[in-house]
């Protein structure tokens, strides 16, 4: 029987050997970010001319292969019949760790005629009414009395123009189903092109005496021919998630449409909110349920230049910023929930609502007196332990966020998107001075923003409308970019602090906004536009988009000009995108800056009104 068992098992092991030799080669484990082609079919053997074969029938073949997906099934590694060669014959898991890669590479240049709306006064450096700075043959040194400056003048020049790049690497790293780190690396950020040259004045070079003679580019190191290293790390964090989801680490900071807290993801951002954070997310009955502990600011820390290694450690948590956050929101986060929702509203047309709370509180009772700190600076020294002062703050605010999410397909043509956030950030200062013996000066807060998105689609065409307002405040200065809101124009203090400010990678348009005050603060603005794309095919975009934007001042007392009117802009932009990740942007815009705007010294002389502003930019990115 042993004899008979054994030919049996050989004739077996023959016979399947023979079936797979006749079988297609089999590929490589596909990437499951791409899409598998299907297998190419072996050409029929023709048989011998003396004997022809009928053609097999559906039903032969379903048998053959009924038959073969048996046999491989026993030949998998549990039957144990190919000794482990079946496993190249089956789906396998992805092994652990393994690496998942994203990011992207951008190169942007960017030109800008009369950014300073013709506000900047050569010589006067209390002039000017835009965050773009004129050229710098424009300003008080270049247009003083001295010799050096006689041999620059000044040109009345209008034009800035440069170019930048940046790599972003974003790995993920998968160390096993539930236990995943991540991280942010910004490589050369938003360098100037041609900003760091290899020459004797930026770094050791005295064979090369002057940057006419540079030859190559340095790399960019702090302290030395800049402001910022190479590469800096944005982001570091580790993830757990069994039936709840743990995240601890430096980590991007998103909410809603990201007027409040936004993590700069888009290629043209150049900012980011990145936070030190504790987080807890589990889900109850649909709806997710976020507790965050936010490290916004430690205070003093035991860290010094002097000691390379150890452990840094916070000198008490009285001059600590406390901050905790509750997040209750319901939005399909899982690659199910959301694969149901493409399901439910592109294929069923069912509405989908979506909606979040976002509460934040936020504290410090004492701070780091600067002065005190200074003092020793100045004498050369380091802060030493028994030098660091404190000075009482007794600062509170509390910041309500409310996102809603309406969208719908009415058929495979067409549907509509619509998408509001409102925030308010509402508390008390007590001291905003920096020293203990000058007294006190405290401030209300109460500030208060929201941004209204509505899109409609039919085919290849998008009709939009998007609507904005952030509190403004009758203090000097209502800007990000030029002054700061700690007097009112009499010069009396400012006791309630009233102007919001939407996050700056929350883009409205290309200047107004974005470059001239900064962001959206002390305004309301309404901007339709409309988008079409030529291509029908999804993996392909090429098309258009032209905005139209107006903005008008809430507290015109804040503006430079005195006035309530900010302006008009219109936005073109061109655009290609490939599937395979390349993306080609061209943008112009135009301003046409209003009264708030122009140049209004006290003394009412030299008084400019703002001219019209023009740019042009354009983006290669190169997305993995």
């Amino acid at each position: 029987m042993r004899f008979f068992r054994d030919a049996l098992a050989f004739s077996t092991l023959v016979s399947a050997a023979f079936l797979l030799a006749q079988a297609p080669a089999v590929a490589a484990e596909p990437d499951p970010d791409e899409a598998v082609a299907p297998e190419e079919t072996p050409a029929p053997v023709d048989p011998p001319p003396a004997q022809p074969t009928a053609p097999p029938t559906e039903k032969a073949e379903a048998k053959k292969k009924d038959d073969l997906d048996k046999l491989l099934e026993h030949a998998s590694p549990g039957g144990g019949l190919l000794g482990g060669w079946g496993d190249r014959y089956t789906e396998r898991e992805r092994s652990f760790p393994y690496v998942e890669h994203h990011g992207y590479f951008r190169f942007r240049a960017d030109f800008f005629h009369n950014g300073h709306l013709s506000t900047v006064i050569p010589g006067d450096a209390g002039s000017g009414t835009s965050g773009i700075p004129a050229p710098l043959t424009e300003n008080a040194y270049n247009n003083s009395d001295s010799d050096v400056s006689s041999q620059v003048g000044t040109e009345d020049a209008k034009v800035i123009a440069s170019a930048n790049i940046r790599f972003r690497y974003q790995p993920t790293f998968h160390v096993a189903e539930s236990l995943r780190i991540k991280a942010t690396f910004d490589i050369l950020d938003n360098l100037v092109l041609g900003s760091t040259p290899d020459f004797a004045g930026n770094s050791a070079r005295p064979d090369v005496p002057l940057s006419a003679f540079a030859q190559s580019q340095a790399p960019p190191s702090a302290g030395v021919n800049g402001f910022s290293d190479s590469i800096r790390v944005k982001e570091a964090y580790g993830e757990f998630q069994p039936a709840f989801l743990i995240r601890v680490g430096r980590q991007a900071s998103s909410w809603g449409l990201g007027i409040l807290a936004n993590p700069g993801n888009e290629v043209d951002s150049d900012f980011g909110d990145y936070t030190d954070r504790a987080l807890l997310l589990f889900k109850v009955f649909g709806v997710y349920v976020a507790g965050m502990w936010d490290y916004v600011y430690s205070g003093a820390v035991t860290d010094d230049p002097t000691q390379n290694f150890g452990q840094p450690k916070d000198l008490g948590n009285a001059d600590d910023v406390s901050q905790y956050t509750v997040a209750i929101f319901q939005r399909p986060l899982s690659e199910k929930d959301q694969a149901e929702r493409r399901v439910s509203v592109y294929e069923k047309f069912e509405p989908a609502f979506d909606w979040g709370i976002y509460s934040v509180f936020r504290s410090q009772d004492f701070d780091l007196d600067l002065d005190s700190q200074k003092l020793v600076l100045q004498q050369g020294g380091l802060p030493a332990y028994d030098n660091i002062g404190l000075v009482p703050r007794n600062a509170f605010v509390v910041i309500p966020d409310l996102w809603l999410r309406y969208e719908q397909r009415f058929d495979f043509m067409s549907g509509i998107r619509v998408e509001l956030e409102i925030a308010g950030i509402i508390g008390s200062i007590d001291n905003i001075k920096s020293e203990l013996g000058s007294g006190t000066s405290s401030r209300d807060i109460q500030q208060f923003g929201g941004a209204l998105e509505i899109q409609y689609n039919y085919d290849r065409l998008d009709i939009g409308l998007d609507a904005g307002f952030a509190t403004g405040d009758s203090a000097e200065g209502f800007g990000v970019l030029d002054r700061n809101t700690l007097s009112e124009p009499d010069g009396s203090p400012n006791t309630k602090v009233t102007n919001f400010k939407f996050d700056r990678d929350y883009h409205v348009d290309l200047l107004l906004f974005r470059e001239v005050i900064g962001t959206v603060t002390n305004a309301v603005y309404i901007k339709p536009w409309i988008a079409y794309d030529l291509f029908e095919g999804p993996e392909d975009t090429l098309g258009f988009r032209l905005d139209i934007e107006y903005a008008q001042a809430l507290e015109s007392a804040a503006t430079p000009g005195n006035s309530s009117f900010l302006g008009f802009e219109g936005d073109i932009r061109a655009y290609y995108h490939d599937k395979s990740g390349f993306m080609f942007d061209l943008e112009m815009g135009f301003l046409f800056p209003g009264g708030a705007f122009d140049y209004r010294p006290v003394d009412n002389t030299n008084n400019r009104d703002a001219e019209f502003a023009f740019t042009l930019q354009s983006r290669l990115t190169m997305k993995f």
